[in-house]
């Protein structure tokens, strides 16, 4: 293997044979540890791109690097990969792995596979060990990263236990967790969490604003537009992008105004956030589109 590998070469990685991907994982190791790293995370943004490269077979096999920052883009990397032995493989991580930044982002990994179980598209055997995962690591001895990846993982599941961490979490003077709290709500699509969602999204700390605008495109209740037009004109950027992102998911006529009007400002971030809202727009426009909302239609 070249010891840089240029885009053209990368791309041409795309669903290679299981010779070709082993003969990767042989010579792998012989790049230097910021090529590795270069590698991974182009590789990452490529998959991104474009839904039609797959990645996945080297994403499992660079799992094994010795650097912590290659595992966890790894993980990031399989966002798209629904095998069950992949969801294993991120169980393993979240519970064992040496560094726990990569142990967090296993969790943000089983986060999309318990999604899929609350969809009812995992094997009974498969979500009982993602739960009990998850529930193993709701705990107060639970570093507090850790913790979170894990409560926010959980969100997607609409058992007792984890409403009542929920619950524990956002009653925490951590804000952290609480951050977390608030993004679980938005994914478990319980209506019960809606006041809760929209009266973060004044909260004092940016973060909870953060994950509070995140969490309504989460709910996608029309009840949150308001509340997140005013956060167009918040002070942190990343929530008033967020607020973007928001009102192209929720929709209706209100928040297709305001991002019109987005649309127009001198800020070309919020500009192109709203274009690219607007046309997201017009794709979820099918009212035989399904939203992640019907899973739980409380």
């Amino acid at each position: 293997m070249d010891s840089k590998l240029s885009h053209q070469a990368l791309a041409k990685l795309s669903g290679l044979s299981r010779e070709k991907v082993e003969e990767f994982a042989r010579t792998w190791h012989q790049l230097p540890i910021e090529e590795r790293r270069r590698v991974v995370h182009a590789l990452a943004e490529l998959a991104q791109d474009n839904v039609e490269l797959d990645y996945n077979d080297l994403f499992l096999r660079m799992l094994d690097d010795v650097d912590a920052e290659v595992r966890a883009a790894a993980v990031e990397g399989l966002w798209e990969d629904t095998r069950t032995s992949t969801a294993d493989r991120l169980i393993g991580m979240a519970r064992g792995d040496a560094d726990e930044e990569v142990r967090a982002a296993a969790f943000d990994g089983l986060g999309r596979f318990a999604l899929r179980a609350a969809l009812g598209e995992l094997p009974t055997a498969l979500v009982d060990r993602i739960r009990t995962v998850l529930l193993d690591h709701l705990t107060s001895e639970t570093p507090t990263l850790l913790r979170r990846r894990a409560l926010e993982a959980s969100g997607y599941l609409d058992e007792p236990a984890f409403s009542e961490a929920i619950d524990s979490a956002y009653g925490s003077a951590d804000v952290a967790m609480r951050a977390g709290a608030v993004r679980a709500m938005g994914r478990n699509c319980d209506d019960r969490w809606l006041p809760t969602i929209l009266r973060e999204m004044d909260s004092p700390e940016p973060e909870l604003r953060f994950e509070a605008v995140r969490a309504s495109a989460e709910m996608e209740d029309e009840r949150a537009v308001p509340r997140l037009i005013d956060r167009l004109e918040d002070d942190d950027p990343q929530v008033r992008l967020a607020a973007v992102g928001a009102l192209g998911t929720i929709g209706g006529q209100r928040a297709r105004r305001a991002l019109q009007r987005v649309a127009k400002s001198d800020d070309v971030a919020m500009q192109e956030a709203a274009e690219a809202a607007l046309d997201e727009l017009e794709v979820t426009a099918d009212p035989l589109g399904i939203r992640v909302r019907d899973v739980h239609p409380n």
